[in-house]
């Protein structure tokens, strides 16, 4: 059992104890599951980081020590040099059957697909239920985003009125583990693409996930259309590909 704790530094830590961390992580554990979902390169950043929150997460732990931190007590875990404790395995199994019914993701597809062809009305305006149900006359591509979680999934993870309306606090709150959104690398029906058509940093864009891979994909997107990707005024389905440069995003809860 490892005797010492890693997590996200500045510098950020390398080497092999963080190597032995990943390859745990990565599916060389009990439970024989791939936490990571990404490579083992001995560099603890923010993706090893989150792979130890998803780890603590589907082991039991309560949310308030989701920390994105490797330790002793994880590692013994994983390793099955100690059992988990009655009261995470009651957790475990409850978060394993949660998550075997509809996901969240699948709900909020269905929903999106309902209002494919909407389109603003006038042209240019803004005016579409979307916006006017969030309370806020603007681009309302995230906008249908959060009516697509709320209304088709029930989801507590976005709020009308409250969260989102803004691309880049997706991506924000999903490399930080808030608000139950997490990056992933392996996108699924209905999760959430946010595209950043200059490779500024600053994403513009977003709809849902419906299909195919994380290097060529269709989407349904709000606020769109053919010759203006993100204030096109359209409900419409997209085919999207890895040049630009998307983040998914998991709506956990």
């Amino acid at each position: 059992m490892i005797n010492y704790t890693l997590g996200i530094a500045s510098p950020l830590t390398k080497g092999n104890r963080v190597s032995t961390a990943q390859r745990r992580l990565n599916g060389k554990n009990i439970f024989k599951r791939d936490f990571l979902e990404g490579p083992v390169d001995g560099e603890f950043g923010e993706l090893t980081g989150r792979a130890c929150r998803r780890a603590k997460f589907w082991l039991g732990y309560a949310d308030k020590d989701l920390k994105a931190s490797y330790g002793p007590t994880l590692d013994a875990y994983l390793t099955g040099e100690a059992q988990l404790p009655v009261e995470l395995k009651k957790r475990k199994a409850l978060r394993e059957k949660k998550a075997a019914q509809r996901p969240l993701r699948e709900k909020a597809l269905a929903e999106a697909q309902k209002y494919i062809g909407v389109k603003e009305s006038p042209a240019g305006s803004n005016k579409v239920r979307f916006s006017d149900w969030y309370g806020i006359r603007g681009p309302w591509c995230a906008m249908f985003v959060t009516w697509c979680y709320v209304n088709g999934a029930k989801s507590k993870a976005v709020v009308k009125s409250s969260r989102y309306a803004y691309v880049p606090y997706i991506v924000a709150d999903a490399r930080a583990g808030r608000n139950g959104l997490s990056v992933t690398r392996d996108p699924k029906p209905g999760d959430i693409v946010c595209f950043d058509w200059q490779g500024d940093g600053t994403h513009d864009h977003v709809g849902l996930f419906k299909s195919g891979s994380a290097a060529s994909f269709k989407t349904i997107e709000g606020n769109t259309a053919v010759g203006n990707d993100s204030n096109g005024g359209q409900v419409m389905e997209r085919d999207r590909n890895a040049s630009s440069r998307p983040v998914f995003v998991r709506v956990g809860r």
